[in-house]
């Protein structure tokens, strides 16, 4: 009888809670909402940048990040560096002038000085003007112009300076991919967070429908408090687990902000469905090491390396420069400017390293034995990468079978959840039961949520070994 009495219960909150869940609001009702949600806008004002989706964020990254705007720079300063060390090998013109006074203070000489030096007759008239000299002057001012000739010292350097600019190329392609790589993992691990938090919402609202149940059954003394605590204690425990994980995602959401160079008051949503929508598993691309930016950044310093050993070499050979200069000078005891004359001069000027006691020589041996250096850190770098596309690929592979098992391991835990509800109305199966079914598809249903991620994490990784990362923008 109290079996039955239980049953009508059941059936009475069902239909209750079928009735509430079908109401729909009145036209009056979507009219004033929307009312007051467009007061709301003007009021508040809309944030000065929203962000949603994955590539959107990408994009905005490459654009504002930090590391993406100090490579930049660096490739910048590269440029101007190979145009520096050219135009040393361009015509070169130089101005300079002079002006000097010379304080003499007055010279006094008497005629038996002079005897002997000057004939007798001049003598006076030579002591007259040394005693009247006080000041000399001297001006000069001319242009020079310089054109190198030959110097192997410079084509080694230019092409070194070239080289280098091509390294800043490659080094700013692979801050772009780390970007990209790491707006993906933070992006997902905030998806995990957030999908973390659907998880324990739907387990709390299967909680909260059975207290709602339990409640009711209590107040006709059909099942104990102690029973009714029990539930109430998982929805308390549920709730400190969700607003803890809602922290989490606000922090994981300022990190994103930081890592793109967005704005502190931007809004970042996470769209978890579209992240579940677009499980496409995806063939393996192939492994080819010379698309990875990495490695290309160590052939180039190879490059590099064996440019500066050619660029010691070259300080060896002779350099030959063509000059001309143009000078007027002026050189008295008055100060006349326009009185200049004209004094030009071309020529050539050769140098010929002879003899440096070694020092060239053992800049050379330096330079081999860091290019050595260099050359086993390529070979271990290409077992390195090659084992990392190899990991990458098993990895994914790994994922997406394990996607499909936790996807139907989530369904049934769904399905038995369900059965075992329903059950519990009739009285046919127990709290403890619901309880244990409910904590096990909270379980299977995170399960299934974080392998999604693990699958896109792993598929990050992937397409970063192949060097392929950048076709996460176009898709």
């Amino acid at each position: 009888m109290k079996r039955d009495i239980m049953r009508e219960k059941m059936k009475s909150y069902s239909s209750q809670t079928k009735s509430r869940g079908t109401s729909t609001p009145t036209f009056k009702r979507r009219i004033r909402a929307g009312i007051f949600s467009l007061v709301l806008l003007f009021v508040c004002g809309t944030p000065s940048f929203a962000q949603n989706e994955l590539n959107d964020l990408i994009r905005y990254a490459l654009d504002h990040s930090h590391d993406v705007k100090k490579a930049a720079l660096k490739q910048e300063e590269a440029m101007y560096q190979y145009r520096e060390t050219r135009s040393k090998g361009l015509p070169q013109l130089e101005g300079k002038g002079s002006y000097s006074l010379m304080k003499l203070g007055g010279i006094t000489s008497s005629l038996e000085g002079l005897s002997g030096m000057v004939p007798e007759d001049q003598a006076a008239q030579i002591g007259a003007m040394l005693s009247e000299l006080d000041n000399i002057y001297s001006t000069s001012v001319g242009i020079q112009a310089t054109q190198l000739i030959y110097s192997q010292a410079y084509w080694t350097g230019l092409k070194l300076a070239k080289k280098s600019e091509e390294l800043y190329d490659i080094l700013k392609e692979k801050s772009d991919e780390d970007v990209i790589a790491e707006v993906c993992d933070n992006y997902y691990q905030a998806g995990s967070l957030l999908m973390q938090l659907s998880s324990l919402n739907k387990s709390k609202a299967n909680l909260e429908e059975l207290y709602k149940l339990m409640e009711l059954l209590y107040k006709n003394d059909m099942i104990t408090e102690p029973e009714v605590s029990r539930v109430k204690v998982g929805i308390v425990n549920l709730e400190t687990s969700i607003r803890t994980i809602k922290n989490a995602i606000e922090i994981q959401k300022n990190y994103i902000k930081a890592l793109t160079g967005m704005p502190s008051d931007s809004t970042v949503t996470i769209d978890t469905t579209a992240i579940a929508s677009t499980i496409i598993v995806k063939q393996e691309s192939g492994f080819d090491i010379n698309n990875i930016s990495a490695y290309q950044a160590l052939l180039k310093q190879d490059e590099i390396y064996e440019g500066q050993v050619k660029s010691a070499q070259a300080e060896l050979y002779p350099t030959l420069a063509a000059y001309a200069q143009l000078n007027y000078s002026s050189y008295g005891t008055k100060s006349k400017p326009e009185d200049l004359s004209n004094m030009s001069t071309i020529g050539l000027n050769l140098s010929i390293p002879i003899f440096s006691s070694g020092a060239n020589r053992n800049k050379i041996k330096q330079y081999k034995i860091q290019r050595a250096q260099l050359q086993e850190d390529i070979q271990k770098n290409q077992q390195l990468l090659s084992i990392d596309y190899a990991n990458a690929v098993s990895d994914y592979k790994t994922a997406s079978e394990l996607l499909a098992v936790q996807k139907d391991n989530c369904d049934l835990a769904n399905r038995v959840y369900h059965q075992t509800f329903l059950q519990y109305q009739e009285g046919m199966a127990s709290l403890a039961d619901l309880l244990n079914v409910n904590n096990d598809y909270l379980k299977a249903d995170n399960a299934y949520n974080q392998q999604i991620i693990k699958l896109k994490t792993a598929e990050v990784k992937m397409l970063k070994a192949s060097g392929a990362i950048k076709q996460l923008i176009n898709n």
